[in-house]
């Protein structure tokens, strides 16, 4: 097998096999980037539950290698912007030009896993950006340690003519959902891994990227990527997120400035500690407070003007809990819906009723 090809489009290539390339394994195989040439050439990286697949125009000849991944990316890093040769002597690979030469010891590519074949039930299309957008609005939510399936990762379901994006840890949940230009037959209701969410975050680009459902896999196509990951198992354990979504018409409803409310909680947090961790919110007739006592570090208390007219409500909260949700925000103004300081909370952009998040407050001592 030979390559030729530049430097810094292999490495761009090499970025997006990175993302699945397990930093320690039990099987050794695992560690290798298989590089195939047939009708194209392509960079392939698994870790058994994910699998990429790069290609990449270029001159080559066929042939297949497998190469040590995290060293071969780290070296064609390092080489500037130059056309290198990529080529297959013996077992070894060599990697040179005019003015470098590199060899790898390499791996029996026979014994790489292949990609199997998924059996579509169903397929769709998304802008890249859009899907990215909603994954990142949710991600925050879901926590990869819980013991219950259902909360490692993040529900991807078509429901009417929308994709709804949901995650949760059990104790509050984002909601994030985008319109479809058609909806797909049979409706989709899966469970996404907290790995397979930021390896989208980081990879979707605005081209429009190609779904496919099967029974226990779901692939991504877009540019020149192919992902293919395993659905995780308990969607359908899945909270019913429904029915703990306030309804908005029967709240009452305070409008705060994002910006403010964002800073004036950076600052109170620097008061809490593992011990005494939460805060409290009071709202009374035009005005948020927002202050902390901590018995270890000291006390906070901030004050400004919001959009309320009704009587004084108090709430305690953790303090990432809602700067974690205002981080995902981008308007000026926020909605605050509640009903009574024990219910769930509803938070939301002021202008998008696509982003809502939830969560319950804690009691007040």
């Amino acid at each position: 097998m030979e390559i030729i090809v530049n430097s810094r489009e292999l490495d761009s290539v090499l970025n997006c096999v990175s993302k699945i390339l397990p930093s320690k394994s039990s099987m050794e195989i695992l560690s290798g980037i298989l590089i195939e040439g047939k009708d194209e050439l392509s960079f392939i990286s698994t870790d058994l539950e994910n699998t990429i697949k790069v290609s990449l125009k270029c001159q080559f000849k066929k042939g297949s290698i497998l190469i040590p991944g995290k060293q071969f990316i780290s070296l064609i890093k390092q080489i500037p912007d130059e056309e290198i040769k990529i080529e297959e002597k013996e077992n070894e690979v060599e990697i040179s030009n005019e003015n470098i030469k590199y060899r790898f010891i390499t791996m029996n590519a026979d014994d790489f896993p292949r990609i199997s074949k998924i059996s579509s039930n169903v397929s769709f299309n998304i802008p890249g950006n859009i899907l990215k957008d909603a994954i990142d609005k949710i991600k925050f939510c879901v926590n990869p340690n819980e013991q219950k399936p259902y909360f490692r990762g993040g529900l991807l379901e078509i429901k009417e003519n929308n994709i709804n994006l949901i995650g949760t840890d059990g104790r509050r949940l984002s909601l994030s959902k985008a319109e479809l230009e058609s909806t797909p037959s049979p409706k989709i209701k899966v469970l996404l891994s907290f790995k397979l969410l930021n390896i989208l975050t980081d990879l979707l680009t605005d081209e429009l990227t190609e779904i496919s459902v099967g029974k226990n896999q779901i692939t991504f196509k877009f540019s020149n990527i192919l992902l293919i990951s395993q659905l995780l198992a308990g969607v359908e354990d899945f909270p019913e997120y429904d029915v703990v979504i306030p309804d908005e018409k029967k709240c009452q409803i305070a409008i705060i400035d994002k910006d403010k409310f964002l800073s004036c909680l950076k600052r109170i947090s620097l008061f809490t500690s593992e011990r005494y961790n939460k805060l409290k919110i009071t709202l009374n007739k035009g005005i948020i407070m927002v202050s902390v006592v901590s018995p270890e570090i000291g006390q906070g208390q901030e004050k400004f003007e919001i959009g309320y007219d009704g009587e004084e409500m108090n709430f305690a909260f953790f303090p990432e809990f809602l700067i974690d949700f205002l981080q995902k925000v981008n308007e000026e103004k926020m909605v605050f819906a509640f009903t009574d300081k024990k219910a769930p909370v509803l938070m939301r952009p002021q202008l998008n009723n696509n982003f809502l998040y939830v969560t319950m407050p804690l009691k007040i001592e």
